[in-house]
Parts: structure tokens; C-alpha cells; sequence
């Protein structure tokens, strides 16, 4: 290929990205309850009229050996086909999201704390709840997004589960995904 032909394609690539860049919306923010129009409680029906069939995936996750049913859906500004996964569970006949995993860096919080960011990220922005774990996955939850931020185990100091403690994390730890939930209500008197 010419130089000048390698020029005129790569000025054609920047027109058509440019072009694309400008059409596209800037991605959803992750708040407590959701992302976007994807929320806590919202019907499965729902995100079927929201999300074109270009963006949306109905998959089973076949948790714990399990039916899961789920949506993968592909918010505008994103680029993962699984940049959210909206876990669905039955309620009074119908299926509605329980749980939001957020797996593309495109999504962050009004903080601007997303998935690829740090745990020194998240502390500078918010109060830090306890370390939590299960089916081999290791987390801080914020109580204020009721959000899960996964994490890097092995970078995690021996010991964790005895003081939940998530002083024990190193500051420069990734953060490999989010998972939202409904907010957790106060036990008792």
C-alpha cells in the first residue's frame, strides 16, 4: 500500500470514529439501585423494550447448578456485549432484576470509580464497608451504593475472614467488577 494511500484510509478511519463518537451517548452512571434505566426491581419485559436486540442477550448463568436467567445488555458508551448483567428472579409471576453486574471500565459512579480502578480509588471517594467472600470471589462492600466491588484475592492479606477488615487490601488492588444489589435493610432494634 502507498503512503498516500495509507493516509486517505487512516483520514477516512478518523472521519467515520469521529462521526461514530459524536453520535453515541455518554455511558450511564452507577448509583444505588442501578445504572441507567437498568434498576433494582425493574421487569424483565421492561429491559426487552429499552434494549434492542443488538444490545440485549437473554442468557442463563446456571449459578450454584442452578437456573439463573439473566439479561446481557450493552448500555450506549459501552463496548462490552456483557457490559451489565442483570440477574432476574421471579417475584409475584413476574421477572425482575435482583442483583447488577457491571463488568465494562466505561461505567463509573459520580465519583468516577469504576471497573480497572483501584481500591485507593474507592477509598479516597467512599466509606468502606467490610470485606466480604464467597464461591471464590473476595469483596468491599460500600454501603452507600449497596455495591459489591470484586477484587483480586490473592492480593489480600491471609487472615481477612477473621476481622473482615478492608485495611488488609493494598491500595493498589484492581477492582475486577461491580455487583449492585437492593439496599440491605437495619436488623432488628
Amino acid at each position: 500500500m502507498t503512503l498516500g494511500r495509507a493516509a486517505k484510509r487512516a483520514g477516512i478511519t478518523l472521519v467515520v470514529s469521529a462521526s461514530l463518537a459524536a453520535c453515541s451517548k455518554a455511558p450511564p452512571t452507577i448509583e444505588a439501585g442501578g445504572v441507567g434505566d437498568v434498576r433494582i426491581g425493574v421487569s424483565a419485559e421492561a429491559l426487552e423494550e429499552a434494549y434492542p436486540p443488538e444490545r440485549r442477550q437473554r442468557v442463563d448463568l446456571r449459578l450454584e447448578g442452578m437456573p439463573a436467567p439473566a439479561f446481557e445488555l450493552m448500555p450506549e458508551g459501552t463496548t462490552r456485549p456483557d457490559a451489565l448483567v442483570a440477574e432476574l428472579i421471579e417475584q409475584d409471576g413476574t421477572l425482575r432484576v435482583f442483583r447488577i453486574r457491571i463488568r465494562d471500565a466505561a461505567l463509573e459512579t459520580e465519583h468516577g470509580v469504576g471497573v480497572g480502578d483501584t481500591v485507593g480509588d474507592l477509598r479516597a471517594s467512599y466509606a468502606l464497608g467490610r470485606l466480604i467472600g464467597g464461591e471464590g470471589n473476595l469483596g468491599i462492600r460500600v454501603p452507600a451504593l449497596s455495591a459489591t466491588f470484586l477484587l483480586d484475592r490473592e492480593r489480600v492479606q491471609p487472615g481477612w475472614w477473621q476481622t473482615h477488615d478492608p485495611s488488609l487490601v493494598p491500595d493498589d488492588v484492581e477492582i475486577r467488577e461491580i455487583f449492585l444489589t437492593a439496599p440491605l435493610e437495619p436488623s432488628g432494634p
